[in-house]
C-alpha cells in the first residue's frame, strides 16, 4: 500500500547553522553589490568634479586669451591716436579729418563705444560722438587724474563709470599724451561697454546658474554674464579668488559659493599678463554633477533591482529550506507514527483475538452459572470490562488504519449540520459553538459515522481545553491539495479540490513539547482518559486518504484541520453502490 500524507505540526525551532551558512554567499553578494555601487558612485563623483574643474579651466583660459587680445587691440589703437595727436602740431579742436580717422578706428573695435581725446585742461578736444558730447570738464575723472599725477603710467584701465553723455556704464582705457617738453598734454581714451562682454559671454555655454566675469586685479567688477547691474563697479576684494588664491597663483580652480548669488560653483580664474584684470568662470555645482546624478540614479536602480533579486532568492531559499525542514519533520513523524501504528495494530489484533476467545468462553459459561448469582455477577462484570478493552482495541485499530470503514459519498456541510445538536450538547453550557459551513455542498468519500465520531472527539477535547468558557468554531471550505498529497492514487477524473473541516477553540493551547507528541497513542496531559482520541482522529483521516494539520500556541488556542479529497465524478455516480463497492473505492483511496 502506498504511504499516505502525514500531518503538519508547526513547532519548528530556530534556523540551523547550516541554513545560515547557505545564506552567506547571498549576503556576501549583496554586500559586494553595495560596496561596488558605492565605489562606482564615488569614482564617478570624483570624475564629474574633475571634468567640471577641467571644463572651467579650459574656458577661462580661452576667455583670458581672447580678453588679452581685445585689450591689446584697444591699447594699439590708443597708441596710434596718441602718436597722431603728437605728430600733427597746432591741430584745431574737433578737426574733421582727425575725427574721421577716429571713427575708422572705432569701426574696427565693436567692443568700444567711443574714442575721444581730452586736453590738459580736462575738456574734450576730439570725440567720435561730436557734436552731441556735452562740453563739460572731465578733470575730476579718476582716469584723468591718474595720468595727470603719474607721468610714467602706461595703459590705465579705470573702474566702471556712468557716462555723462549717454548715461550708461563704460570702462575707460586711457594713455597719457606728453608735450614735446615732456609736460602733461592730456589723454586719449577708449570707452568700452560692459554690455559687449556680457553679450559675448552670454553666447558661451556655462550651464544653468553658471557665470563669466571680468574684474580688475584689485577686485572691481567690470562685466558679468548673466548681467548684474547692481554688481558692476562693486569691489569683491574680500572674496575669492582675490582674498587668497590670486595671491598664491595667477590662475587656479576652487569650489566656493558666489558672493553675488551665493550659489556654490566650481570657479576657475586667470589673471591677464598684459593688463591688471582677471577673468573668472564659474560652473554651478548642480550643473556639473547633473550627469553624475543621472548616472547615480541608474546605478541605484540597478543595485536595487539586484538586491531585490537577491532578497527574493534568499526568501525562496529560506522558504524552500523551511518547506524541506517541515517535510523532513513530517516524514520523521509519519515514519514514527507508522511504526507505532504497526506495533499497536499487531498488539491490538492479537489482544482482540484473545478477548474474543475469553468473551466466547464467558458466553458458554453463563448458562451453567444460572444458579450461582455471585459468580454470574462476577462473570458479567468481567465481560463488561472486556467490552471496554475491546473498544480501546478498536481505537488502536483506527490509529493503525485497520478499522473497518464503510465509506460513502458524504455531503460534508449537510452531515455536520445534522450533527450540530449532539456537538452542542458535547460542548456543554459554558462553551458556545459557532458554525461557518462554506464548502458549497462538496462531498467526500468517507465513513460518515466515523466523521461524526471524529468531530465529537475534537469538540470534547476543545471543551476540556476551555474549563471556564470559550468558543469552538467548526468551519468548512474548499481548498487546494495540501503538500504531500500528490502521491495519493485517485480515480480517473477526480476533482483537484479538497474539502477542509476546521475545528478551532479559544482554549489554553499546547506548548511545543506537547504539540510534538499530540498524535502519539496513549499520550495525554489530562491525567485521565486513554490518550487515544487524536490518535483515532489521525487514523481515520489517513485511512480516508485525507490529511491532518494541527496548529497550537500556548495561551492562544488550538486549530485542527481535517482535509479530504473532494469526491470524484465517478464516486458521485456510484453513490448508490453497495457496501462492497464503497469499500473497494475506499481501498483505492488508501
Amino acid at each position: 500500500m502506498q504511504s499516505l500524507p502525514g500531518l503538519e505540526i508547526r513547532c519548528m525551532g530556530p534556523r540551523s547553522a547550516r541554513f545560515a551558512l547557505s545564506l552567506a554567499p547571498a549576503v556576501i553578494l549583496a554586500l559586494g553589490i553595495v560596496l561596488l555601487g558605492a565605489l562606482e558612485l564615488l569614482q564617478s563623483y570624483n570624475e564629474a568634479a574633475r571634468r567640471g574643474e577641467e571644463g572651467a579651466r579650459n574656458l577661462v583660459h580661452v576667455l583670458a586669451e581672447q580678453t588679452e587680445r581685445t585689450f591689446q587691440a584697444v591699447d594699439f589703437t590708443l597708441l596710434g591716436i596718441r602718436d597722431a595727436q603728437t605728430t600733427i602740431a597746432d591741430m584745431p579742436d574737433n578737426d574733421a579729418r582727425f575725427r574721421g580717422a577716429l571713427k575708422e578706428r572705432l569701426n574696427a573695435l565693436p567692443y568700444v563705444r567711443a574714442l575721444y581725446v581730452i586736453g590738459p585742461d580736462g575738456f574734450i578736444t576730439h570725440d567720435t560722438d561730436y557734436p552731441s558730447t556735452p562740453q563739460v570738464s572731465l578733470a575730476d575723472r579718476p582716469y584723468f587724474k591718474a595720468h595727470q599725477e603719474d607721468p610714467t603710467l602706461g595703459l590705465h584701465i579705470g573702474q566702471p563709470l556712468r557716462s555723462r553723455s549717454v548715461d550708461a556704464w563704460f570702462v575707460s582705457f586711457s594713455r597719457r599724451i606728453n608735450h614735446p617738453d615732456g609736460s602733461f598734454g592730456g589723454i586719449v581714451v577708449a570707452a568700452l561697454e560692459p554690455r559687449y562682454f556680457e553679450q559675448f559671454y552670454r553666447g558661451l555655454s556655462v550651464g544653468e546658474n553658471g557665470f563669466i566675469a571680468l574684474l580688475l586685479r584689485e577686485g572691481t567688477l567690470l562685466a558679468r554674464s548673466p548681467a548684474s547691474e547692481a554688481a558692476i563697479g562693486r569691489s569683491f576684494a574680500a572674496a575669492e579668488p582675490f582674498y587668497t588664491y590670486l595671491l598664491r597663483s595667477p590662475q587656479g580652480v576652487f569650489w566656493a559659493p558666489s558672493p553675488v548669488d551665493r550659489t556654490t560653483r566650481v570657479t576657475a580664474y586667470r589673471a591677464l599678463g598684459t593688463a591688471p584684470a582677471v577673468v573668472i568662470v564659474g560652473l554651478a555645482q548642480q550643473a556639473v554633477f547633473q550627469p553624475w546624478r543621472e548616472h547615480a540614479a541608474v546605478v541605484f536602480i540597478t543595485a536595487v533591482i539586484l538586491l531585490g533579486l537577491i532578497v527574493a532568492l534568499i526568501f525562496l531559499v529560506q522558504k524552500s529550506r523551511r518547506r524541506e525542514q517541515i517535510e523532513q519533520a513530517r516524514l520523521s513523524r509519519v515514519q514514527r507514527l507508522e511504526g507505532l501504528g504497526r506495533i499497536a495494530g499487531g498488539i491490538a489484533h492479537d489482544l482482540g483475538n484473545t478477548i474474543r476467545i475469553v468473551q466466547s468462553t464467558f458466553l458458554l459459561l453463563k448458562p451453567s452459572l444460572a444458579g450461582r448469582a455471585e459468580v454470574l455477577s462476577l462473570v458479567n462484570e468481567t465481560d463488561q470490562a472486556l467490552k471496554g478493552a475491546r473498544a480501546m482495541i478498536e481505537r488502536l485499530l483506527a490509529f493503525a488504519r485497520r478499522q473497518e470503514l464503510r465509506p460513502e459519498v458524504t455531503g460534508i456541510d449537510e452531515r455536520i449540520a445534522g450533527f450540530v445538536p449532539i456537538l452542542r450538547q458535547a460542548a456543554g453550557p459554558r462553551v458556545s459553538l459557532d458554525l461557518n459551513l462554506a464548502s458549497g455542498g462538496t462531498a467526500a468519500l468517507l465513513d460518515p459515522v466515523q466523521l461524526e465520531a471524529t468531530l465529537l472527539n475534537l469538540v470534547l477535547n476543545a471543551r476540556d481545553a476551555m474549563p471556564d468558557s470559550g468558543t469552538v468554531t467548526v468551519a468548512t471550505e474548499i481548498t487546494s491539495p495540501p503538500p504531500g498529497s500528490v502521491g495519493i492514487r485517485r480515480p480517473s477524473g477526480a476533482d483537484e479540490q479538497w474539502v477542509q473541516i476546521t475545528v478551532t477553540d479559544t482554549g489554553i493551547g499546547m506548548p511545543p513539547a506537547v504539540l510534538e507528541r499530540a498524535f502519539d497513542p496513549f499520550f495525554t496531559t489530562k491525567g485521565q482518559g486513554s490518550g487515544l482520541g487524536l490518535s483515532q482522529v489521525l487514523g481515520f483521516v489517513q485511512q480516508s486518504a485525507g490529511d491532518v494539520q494541527l496548529d497550537s500556541e500556548e495561551g492562544r488556542g488550538t486549530t485542527v484541520r481535517l482535509m479530504f479529497p473532494a469526491a470524484a465524478r465517478e464516486d458521485r455516480a456510484n453513490d448508490n453502490l453497495g457496501p462492497e463497492a464503497a469499500v473497494g473505492l475506499g481501498e483505492l483511496r488508501s
